[in-house]
């Protein structure tokens, strides 16, 4: 039976800590949808479900936190969160993933999400998750940790990807570099890694977002202001 737009009434949180009770919308196919709606009842939250991303997007409702669950790990998580929250610009969103690989953590921290659970640890710990994120902080899990602060990237990492923002191909930067081409794959690998994507346009769109940018000085090279070009795999 789809719950999609159903609606189940909870009281107010009893400890106090949130002066208005929040409305929070559920993204989730059946499967998943009994499980986490029980887990976010417990905690006391009214709560809003939806079959899929387009239901809730357009509908008239106003989230002030979205959980979404993710099974297909084949997308990047923020495909799931850019539009929800360029939709609803004061909803938290959460993400309940079945797996998910360390530099996709960074990804979607980058993209707007606030909270991250595991689904083999989501009943002891989505609850917490939820009413940590109510409160103004970020969550995800332990091992992941490391993943919220920014990346340190080397000095040579940085010049490779300044390479990569101007155009230059791996044969091309190694020539610059004065380095083995295999060399400037290992560099950008371990970068992608640090920054959290997964390809080269991914790393330069991310590098020139004057909103996700992560500050590293490489922005200009020579004094110019460097624009996104689109690069092929190499």
């Amino acid at each position: 039976m789809s719950r999609t737009g159903t609606r189940s009434n909870r009281p107010p949180v009893a400890n106090g800590a949130l002066d208005t009770e929040p409305d929070i919308a559920l993204i989730a196919d059946e499967n998943a949808c009994e499980e986490i709606a029980e887990i976010v009842e417990r905690e006391r939250l009214s709560l809003d479900t939806f079959a899929d991303l387009d239901s809730l997007l357009s509908s008239e409702s106003e989230p002030s936190l979205v959980v979404v669950w993710v099974k297909d790990t084949n997308s990047p998580l923020s495909s799931f969160v850019e539009p929800l929250t360029q939709r609803f610009e004061r909803a938290s969103i959460v993400l309940a993933c079945a797996e998910i690989e360390r530099w996709e953590v960074r990804s979607a921290l980058a993209a707007g999400a606030a909270g991250i659970v595991l689904h083999e640890d989501l009943d002891s710990t989505l609850g917490p998750c939820l009413q940590a994120v109510l409160a103004g902080q970020t969550c995800v899990p332990r091992d992941h940790w490391r993943q919220i602060e920014p990346p340190a990237l080397s000095t040579r990492e940085k010049q490779i990807l300044g390479l990569v923002v101007m155009g230059y191909m791996n044969s091309q930067i190694a020539q610059q570099l004065f380095l083995a081409e295999s060399t400037v794959k290992s560099h950008l690998s371990s970068a992608f890694g640090k920054l959290g994507v997964r390809s080269r346009n991914e790393a330069v769109n991310l590098i020139l977002d004057p909103e996700r940018g992560l500050g590293m000085g490489i922005l200009a090279l020579g004094g110019e202001p460097l624009e996104a070009t689109t690069v092929a795999a190499q």
